[in-house]
Formats: structure tokens, C-alpha cells, sequence
């Protein structure tokens, strides 16, 4: 799989930002993660990826530091990337709450 090269990060309070990487080379590969900034360091406590098939895509909650099993949709890369970073944007507040009860 090519190399994550273009990232941003898009702040959506002072602890909580969603990080979104990608490839510039094809097939395109791409993380989307909620971070928040605890204990000293951002954690990823949401991830969006492809890193298994280009048209697999996995969402993961965490549990702590744990990756918790994906569940897993197929489609397009470019809808994965917009439906993840929308998602989490709407959705950040629930997000960051269900981590912090369940850690």
C-alpha cells in the first residue's frame, strides 16, 4: 500500500481533533482518527481506515489504548473519507463520552 503523505488535522475543541491522512499515489489509502489530548498526549480513541483493501473499509472504537474488531463496510475510497470526517463531526461529543466511560 502507498504511503500516507498528505495529512491535516481539524481542531474541533482545545482536546479534540479529527487527523486525516492519505495517500497521493493510487491506490489510495487512507486513516481518518478522533484524538483527544489526555494525559499529556493525543490518543486516537476512532479510526476509519482502508489499510487492508482499498474497497474494505474498517471502523474501530477504542477501549483505552485497545483497537477494538472493525466493523467493516465496502465501497469507495472517496466516500469513506468524506461519510468518516462528517461522522466524526457530528458526532465527536458521543464519541469522546463513550471513551471516557469505557476506559
Amino acid at each position: 500500500m502507498p504511503t500516507l503523505d498528505r495529512e491535516n488535522v481539524r481542531k474541533l475543541a482545545d482536546d479534540v481533533a479529527i487527523y486525516y491522512a492519505r495517500s497521493s499515489a493510487h491506490p489510495i489509502q487512507c486513516a481518518i482518527t478522533l484524538r483527544i489530548f489526555r494525559d499529556g498526549t493525543w490518543r486516537t480513541i476512532h479510526l476509519f481506515d482502508n489499510s487492508h483493501a482499498v474497497e474494505e473499509h474498517h471502523e474501530h472504537h477504542y477501549v483505552g489504548h485497545c483497537k477494538q474488531a472493525p466493523h467493516v463496510r465496502h465501497g469507495a475510497t472517496n466516500d469513506l473519507m468524506a461519510a468518516a470526517i462528517a461522522e466524526l463531526r457530528a458526532r465527536w461529543r458521543e464519541l469522546v463520552r463513550t471513551w471516557e466511560h469505557r476506559s
